[in-house]
């Protein structure tokens, strides 16, 4: 079933009128029960970047790299649940994934692959009839924003992350005093936390900050130069490294916690590794 929330559901259905062409920016939906909630995003324009002394980057070369999104698209308000995920595996299309005896429900899945992630959204794309898929690095940094021309973390003081994002603070800390520094705020929470427990962003989407990395579309590529300008996915360069975005449970540091792009053998399954997806509005 295709729910929506708002005054354009009830437009819709007093009209006729197909859901598809009535979605407008901040619209939230779900096309099933148990499918997850999407919010649509705005087109428009900003600019990809890493500085050249961030980490993160591909390489040592920071890059500035204009992207123009010619129309809006859907991106989960929430990573992707265990309860989500186990709705495929009971379908057989998924593989069952430890979840750290952390706890399942609305926790994020973790320990899923890039492999795991498209095959989730191959599933969820047969069982709606829709094109869900994994974001691309553009799309991803995009919504991160959320509007805003700079990284995630403008003028946070470090003992106010704990209200955006569940992150390496002092719970964490002292479960398992690693040996690196902590944030000096308190999350209320030692690993992952059920989506949707902190403060959302500007688009209505929560966890882009802390939780787990996401996985994305894109391979690992020597530089931006040539890259897509329209949203598209950046596939040249080795395939077999894919990126991810964001900042996790285990992230202590704030320059970490930009939405700067990483890579990791797409075969990679960890503890604060998880995913969103997108779905192409027609």
């Amino acid at each position: 079933m295709f729910r929506r929330h708002g005054f354009w559901a009830a437009f819709c259905l007093l009209s006729n009128w197909s859901y598809v062409y009535a979605l407008q920016p901040g619209d939230t939906f779900h096309d099933c029960e148990k499918c997850p909630e999407m919010v649509v995003v705005p087109a428009g324009s900003f600019v990809m970047r890493t500085p050249p002394w961030g980490p993160g980057h591909p390489h040592n070369e920071g890059f500035f790299h204009p992207v123009t999104f010619q129309q809006d698209f859907a991106i989960g308000k929430y990573e992707v649940t265990f309860e989500q995920w186990d709705l495929c595996v009971a379908d057989g299309k998924c593989q069952a994934i430890d979840d750290a005896e952390w706890g399942r429900g609305r926790r994020p899945a973790i320990n899923l692959s890039w492999i795991d992630a498209v095959t989730y959204t191959r599933w969820l794309s047969s069982k709606t009839g829709e094109s869900y898929r994994l974001p691309t690095n553009s799309e991803w940094e995009y919504a991160a924003r959320a509007g805003l021309g700079m990284n995630r973390f403008w003028g946070i003081p470090p003992a106010e992350v704990c209200n955006y994002g569940n992150v390496y603070d002092r719970s964490a800390h002292a479960e398992f005093d690693f040996e690196w520094q902590h944030l000096p705020c308190d999350d209320g929470r030692v690993v992952t936390a059920p989506v949707g427990s902190f403060q959302p962003n500007a688009f209505g989407l929560y966890d882009t900050i802390g939780n787990v990395f996401e996985w994305t579309e894109d391979c690992a590529s020597p530089d931006w130069r040539g890259a897509p300008g329209n949203g598209r996915p950046w596939v040249a360069g080795d395939c077999s490294l894919r990126g991810y975005r964001g900042a996790s449970w285990i992230t202590n540091e704030p320059y970490y916690l930009m939405e700067s792009d990483r890579f990791k053998f797409l075969g990679a399954r960890e503890t604060d590794l998880g995913f969103r997806v997108v779905r192409d509005l027609r």
